[in-house]
């Protein structure tokens, strides 16, 4: 009995001894816990270790790489500054051709798109018997016509003769002088009615009142036509007018004759055109006038609808510093030029220059810098890669340098004389 009480006592110490052994291992670990979630979340620890792992910890901060960058040269020029002003292309003439007879289509040959030639090409054919058998009746009752005037002039004549010898009373005479008169009244008539059915058969046949092209076709073969049922729709081609909307501020500087650079947007092509009208009536809403610039369709490829962008002249010319549109960086706080020049150490370094694009001309930007700033005539300024430069930053050309007059060749023939926003 005392021998089972001691091995009881044994065993309640031995688990008394288990429990605080585990307890102090759990608070032990609940500690250790808490003191490397602390130096985890302080940001200046983890700098201080990561700064001690790295190899380069004690060679100094890094030195950034040269970026690689293209560049042109700025040039100082005379310019006219320009504005692009957006429109269309529309027709000189359109007209929708009907049919001036009544009567049956008996031959159409022309469908939506096709060439007309004005004068030649046949749009419509009206079958003519009808009209024909019209003339023939005409012709005969003419015929029965001068017979009776013939016949009343004959005796008139005779009553002239009678009447000098008293035979004829002066009302015999004159009755038949008024029946002469009248019969020769009567063949006037039917040939005014002959001359009309004469004409009506030359327009059975329905031609093409200019150069031009179908658009629209609204008669078919045998269908039945009266005056006026509209037939097709043409436009005219050869000259085609480019129409834009120029605001007042620059209206007054236009004149009729001008020529005009036009950029066909679909095409990619520049077109200069003639100046050809100007609307005085312009629209009150937005303070523009109408204008329309004449140019040659080339063949057919410029079409009605086309959206066109006309290169107008503004103001004086002026001396500017003209890059092309690549080099300017557009960003919400303003545009940034970047200029590669050589520092004290003959290194390439490339420094921001905050300008304002003043104007736009032969497909480059004329800027003005802000304050004072190495953006001169023969500037090298980077016209791609600054997207990636700090300011300072040692750079290398990509290649030679590019004449800024040549970029206005390249971008004259695009017709581009908008600076780019990146």
């Amino acid at each position: 009995m005392l021998h089972h009480e001691a091995q009881k006592r044994t065993i309640t110490a031995v688990a008394i001894a288990l429990t605080c052994l585990l307890a102090g291992l759990l608070g032990g670990g609940l500690a250790i816990q808490n003191h490397w979630s602390a130096k985890v979340s302080d940001a200046d620890y983890l700098k201080g270790r990561l700064k001690g792992l790295s190899p380069d910890a004690q060679a100094g901060p890094p030195v950034a790489q040269a970026a690689l960058v293209r560049v042109a040269l700025a040039r100082e020029d005379l310019i006219q500054p320009e504005r692009p002003v957006v429109g269309r292309l529309v027709e000189v003439r359109k007209t929708s051709v009907s049919s001036e007879v009544p009567g049956t289509i008996v031959a159409m040959d022309v469908e939506d798109g096709s060439p007309v030639i004005g004068g030649k090409t046949v749009l419509v054919k009206v079958d003519g018997t009808w009209t024909n058998l019209a003339i023939e009746k005409q012709k005969a009752r003419i015929e029965a016509i001068a017979a009776q005037v013939k016949m009343e002039e004959a005796n008139l004549r005779r009553l002239t003769q009678t009447l000098a010898a008293s035979v004829a009373t002066p009302q015999e005479y004159e009755d038949q002088a008024a029946l002469t008169e009248q019969r020769r009244a009567e063949m006037k008539e039917a040939q005014a009615q002959l001359a009309d059915l004469q004409e009506q058969g030359r327009r059975l046949v329905i031609v093409a009142p200019f150069d031009g092209w179908v658009t629209r076709r609204y008669a078919e073969l045998g269908q039945r036509l009266s005056v006026g049922s509209p037939v097709v729709d043409i436009v005219s081609r050869g000259t085609i007018y480019a129409e834009v909307n120029v605001p007042e501020s620059i209206i007054n500087s236009m004149t009729l004759g001008m020529s005009v650079p036009v950029r066909i947007d679909p095409l990619g092509q520049v077109i200069t055109g003639k100046l050809a009208t100007i609307n005085p009536d312009g629209a009150s809403a937005s303070r523009t006038y109408p204008v329309r610039i004449a140019m040659d369709d080339q063949q057919g490829a410029l079409k009605v609808g086309m959206s066109v962008t006309a290169i107008l002249p503004v103001g004086a010319k002026s001396r500017q510093i003209m890059v092309s549109p690549d080099a300017i960086l557009t960003k919400p706080d303003g545009s940034t030029v970047w200029v590669v020049a050589p520092d004290d150490n003959k290194d390439l370094r490339a420094r921001p220059v905050p300008v304002e694009i003043v104007a736009t001309a032969g497909g480059l930007n004329a800027v003005r810098p802000v304050g004072k700033s190495a953006l001169a005539d023969n500037a090298q300024v980077v016209i791609e890669g600054a997207e990636r430069l700090d300011p300072n930053q040692s750079v290398r050309i990509l290649q030679e340098t590019a004449d800024a007059g040549a970029e206005a060749s390249a971008a004259g023939t695009a017709g581009d004389s908008r600076p780019k926003a990146r």
